[in-house]
This record gives C-alpha cells, sequence and structure tokens, in this order.
C-alpha cells in the first residue's frame, strides 16, 4: 500500500503540480481513506520528501547506468539529454517553484543532490571528454560543471521563460545542447551529429511501420 500511495502521488504531482495535490485527491484516486496515507506519512511535507528522494535515487541510478553504457562523453550526454527529454514532457512546469514555496525540505534536498552527486557526474563527464578528444582540451571541468548545474535551474525561471508560452522541455534541451555543443571538440561535435541521425532513422522507421500497419 506504501508504494501504491508513492507512485500515485508522484504521478499526481508531476502532472497537476504539487500545490493541487491535496490528501484527499490521492485517496480519492486510491479508493482509500485519508487514514490510510497517515498510517505511512504523518503529513504532506512528508510524502512530498518520500516522492522527491524516489525520484531521485530513480535518476541516479539511470545516471548512473548511463555513465557505464555510454561508448564516450558525447554518447553518455547524448543519451542523458534524451532522458531529459522524457522527464519533461509530462512535468507541471511549475513543481520546482511550489516545492521551493511549500516544501522548502524537499527542494533543499533537491539543491543537495545538484551539488553533491550532479557536480560530481558533470565534471566527471567533462574529464572525460577531454582525455578522450571530444571535449575541447582548454576548457575547466569545475567552472564549468558548476556553471552547467546553475544554468539547470533557468527553465524554470517564469519571468525569463512564462510557461504559457515556453514548453519547458524544449529550453531545458536547448540551454543543455548550447552548453555541449560548446565544450565539444570538432570530433564531438561529429560523434554527437551521428548520434541524432541514428535516433532520427529510427523514429522514421517507426513512424513508417506504424503508417503502415494502420492502413493494413
Amino acid at each position: 500500500m506504501e508504494n501504491r500511495i508513492l507512485f500515485k502521488s508522484r504521478d499526481l504531482m508531476q502532472r497537476l503540480g504539487i500545490k493541487h495535490v491535496t490528501m484527499d485527491e490521492i485517496a480519492s484516486q486510491l479508493g482509500i481513506s485519508k487514514k490510510t496515507i497517515y498510517q505511512f506519512y504523518k503529513d504532506k511535507d512528508a510524502l512530498v520528501m518520500a516522492v522527491i528522494n524516489f525520484e531521485l535515487e530513480e535518476q541516479a541510478i539511470k545516471c548512473q547506468h548511463t555513465q557505464e553504457i555510454a561508448e564516450n562523453a558525447v554518447h553518455e550526454m547524448f543519451m542523458i539529454l534524451e532522458d531529459i527529454q522524457q522527464l519533461f514532457k509530462n512535468m507541471n512546469p511549475m513543481t520546482l517553484n511550489e516545492l521551493q514555496k511549500y516544501h522548502p525540505d524537499a527542494f533543499n534536498r533537491i539543491q543537495t543532490y545538484k551539488n553533491e552527486f550532479m557536480l560530481r557526474l558533470i565534471k566527471a563527464n567533462l574529464i572525460k571528454g577531454i582525455k578522450e578528444g571530444v571535449y575541447r582540451k582548454e576548457i575547466d571541468p569545475e567552472i564549468l560543471a558548476i556553471y552547467r548545474l546553475e544554468t539547470g535551474l533557468v527553465p524554470f525561471n517564469s519571468q525569463a521563460y512564462p510557461f504559457s508560452k515556453f514548453d519547458i522541455g524544449k529550453v531545458t534541451v536547448q540551454i543543455i545542447e548550447n552548453f555541449v555543443y560548446g565544450v565539444m571538440s570538432l570530433e564531438g561535435i561529429k560523434l554527437m551529429e551521428q548520434y541524432k541521425l541514428q535516433v532520427a532513422n529510427a523514429n522514421e522507421m517507426v513512424d513508417n511501420d506504424l503508417e503502415i500497419y494502420t492502413h493494413k
């Protein structure tokens, strides 16, 4: 039951935003009483923290797996970009702002994850890319890793990118791509274009197969 509550809460918070998800709504969606929820989570703060911890742990596992299977530093960054597009596809853009305003402990948990785990991950990727020759040798991994992390919050700035006008996923990918292309060598850029072409060709094949199937 605890996992059912956690997963349903996560789904609702991603789609609707954290502020608009109440214990009543979660209980109604699951067909249980609020009392049942409180057996596992003492209040909404505790539930939100559980959701954030689960999400961060899942993302950490994905990032570590990507790091292990990547052919090179550019391939690793390319796969991370693909994951980010999927992550933001159904995410309410107000989520981070609501966390900061209404659940500061959960927001601080994200900040700690960013400043520790993500900093190590990005710095390691930059060092790896320099050694492989796919990133420019003159870049400073520590300076640019910090820069990359700080720009990661820019898409959530509704004054700079009003959510009514901009898609948060597209903004995020554009900013990361600008960063990645800025650190890559000519060899790295060639690799990135190859990976993009491979995905585009694969998607085209899927679309063609789907069209053939629907016209049968």
